[in-house]
């Protein structure tokens, strides 16, 4: 267990390494996804992608990044913590950041991923859409949600 607290800060260049890492280690623990890309391809997504079109935070424990989320344009486009870092309340804190500046967040997710379903629904998110996974390049079956702030 740490010692210090988990920090939130925005991630800068420096991370995509750090933010890559825990990508992929996460994707991997689900089981069920294909790997379609190497190490190398989503290093540079993520240099080339996501830093220059997502809003990111990560999420630091002494020094090491555990966790991130990457938002734009009223969507959640990832949202991801090394496996040994779930259920220790970092993915409610990378999404109450997300959340505290929009007043409506969508996001997909894989129907198969039962963890983040109950995670997203447990946070205020409803189900909007299911599909066949015709649309991402996995072709695996996915859904949907949506947050609106109340008030």
């Amino acid at each position: 267990m740490a010692s210090e607290p988990p920090v939130l800060r925005p991630a800068m260049p420096d991370d995509a390494e750090a933010v890559a890492t825990v990508l992929r280690r996460s994707q991997r623990s689900l089981g069920f996804l294909p790997e379609l890309h190497t190490d190398a391809e989503d290093l540079d997504f993520v240099s080339s992608v996501m830093f220059p079109d997502c809003s990111v935070v990560v999420a630091e424990v002494e020094g090491e990044v555990i966790g991130f989320s990457a938002w734009s344009r009223g969507w959640l486009d990832h949202l991801y913590l090394l496996p040994e870092w779930t259920g220790r309340g970092m993915g409610a804190a990378l999404l109450g950041r997300v959340k505290a500046d929009q007043d409506r967040l969508d996001l997909w997710t894989f129907q198969a991923n039962s963890g983040a379903r109950r995670f997203y629904e447990r946070h205020g998110f409803v189900a909007v859409e299911f599909t066949d996974g015709a649309g991402n390049q996995e072709k695996l079956r996915d859904v949907r949600y949506r947050w609106t702030r109340r008030g």
